[in-house]
């Protein structure tokens, strides 16, 4: 009998896959991070952020308009004047002409204008760590969704290999059978055995498209493209708990969003208290204006110049309407304080918790490791032992099952191992540079 290698690919199995287009993780997250929408939609709103950010909506520029007019009439007038003289016009026409270009510019609001650009710039700089963190979202999904397509089709291969081990012992029952040394009761077991092992195979099929899918849906890619994966599951991260609990305060997007809220805030403070100081105005206008009239001593008047002034209002007193309001953007303020300390207990907490799941899910995966090597030689000998009729049939159904239950811890257990990795990554600021 041919030596059992669990590592082996079947080789129907393998001409399958070598039709289909082999994704690689680093192409995953390359095409997931140009297309998936959740991360266009944080590029756009960035994007807006950086159009509203100048000078014109924090106020810091003159607003210049251009007006016009023209107006005609044609009325009956009676008009009596200082001197005694009365005048009448039946169908005395009028028109009147105007245009003019004005310029208001605050020269002074209380130092709100430097507060709003302020505000303006911490708002982008918001957007793009809310970008970041969509971003991390997104690439923590890719990896986890791709290495689940890798974890269930490694349990696939095993599922195959262990199906031919069926067959091996149907070819043993089968043989004892005829020579009479065994009933066929060990050869029907065996068949049931196969034919429950068929319908998991099924079911991980199934899993397989689902999980095909669910990438291909965070990859903007339609669902029918079929691919292929790498068939490896790689481990390398080895940080300490020293080193994460001194940098995640420094790069969790969470933490620095929370800290970026609270400058705005600060910001609109600011802002709330320019209002107790004057608002100074700079006016200017160029104007021209024609009118004429067939009715009255002036037929036409007609100016064309420059015009500039200074203005200047203070707020004396609105009920306290504005000290209200600055107490109330103080509370927001304060109420920001506390979420940021809450984010940065529940990012430790979340960290230290990862760590552990981290190194317990190490030692699983090399108990795991032993445990699968170990129970893929006992099976050989089994089988072996089996076919010559030292083993009893119970013992070789038990030493097959063993060797399936350690093929999915440790398939499992390599798959828990990476996604404990990622978690530590995402909370650490490491998944996107």
């Amino acid at each position: 009998m041919r030596t059992i290698k669990f590592f082996s690919i079947i080789f129907l199995i393998n001409g399958f896959l070598q039709a289909q287009e082999l994704l690689t993780l680093e192409e995953a997250l390359k095409i997931g991070l140009e297309k998936n929408y959740a991360v266009l939609i944080s590029k756009n709103n960035k994007e807006i952020s950086k159009f509203q950010n100048n000078l014109g909506n924090a106020g810091m520029s003159p607003s210049v308009t251009l007006n016009g007019s023209l107006n005609f009439a044609n009325v009956n007038s009676h008009q009596e004047f200082a001197t005694g003289v009365t005048q009448d016009k039946t169908g005395a026409a009028s028109n009147n002409l105007g245009s003019s270009v004005n310029a208001v510019w605050n020269v002074f609001d209380g130092l709100k204008m430097f507060a709003v650009k302020k505000r303006l710039q911490l708002n982008e700089g918001l957007t793009a760590i809310q970008l970041k963190q969509q971003m991390e979202v997104t690439t923590y999904s890719i990896i986890l969704g791709y290495y689940d397509i890798v974890r269930i089709n490694e349990l696939l291969k095993a599922g195959q290999q262990n199906l031919s081990i069926y067959e091996e012992r149907k070819k043993i029952a089968q043989m004892k059978l005829d020579i009479g040394s065994d009933s066929k009761v060990d050869l029907l077991l065996t068949e049931s055995e196969q034919n429950k092992a068929k319908s998991d195979q099924l079911q991980l099929e199934l899993q397989l498209t689902i999980a095909k899918v669910n990438l291909s849906n965070l990859l903007v890619r339609a669902v029918d493209i079929d691919f292929k994966t790498a068939d490896t599951i790689v481990s390398s991260y080895d940080p300490s708990i020293d080193e994460l609990k001194k940098s995640v305060l420094i790069n969790n997007t969470g933490v620095l969003i929370s800290k970026q809220n609270e400058l705005i805030l600060d910001q609109t403070i600011t802002e709330a208290r320019s209002v107790n100081l004057p608002l100074v105005q700079l006016n200017g206008a160029y104007v021209f204006t024609r009118n004429q009239s067939q009715a009255g001593i002036v037929l036409l008047n007609q100016q064309l110049g420059l015009n500039a002034g200074l203005t200047a209002s203070w707020l004396i007193f609105n009920g306290n309407k504005n000290r209200r309001l600055v107490q109330e953007r103080q509370l927001n303020l304060l109420n920001q304080k506390y979420v940021t300390e809450q984010t940065k207990l529940s990012v430790d907490a979340v960290v230290y918790i990862n760590y552990q799941n981290y190194l317990t899910n190490k030692k699983i995966l090399e108990l795991e490791q032993e445990n699968l090597k170990n129970s893929l030689e006992i099976l050989n000998i089994s089988l072996e032992r089996y076919k010559i009729g030292k083993a009893t049939f119970l013992e070789t159904q038990e030493t097959q099952k063993n060797l399936e239950d350690s093929q999915t811890r440790y398939f499992n257990a390599l798959y828990n191992t990476k996604k404990a990795e990622t978690e530590l990554l995402k909370a650490n600021g490491g998944l996107v540079k």
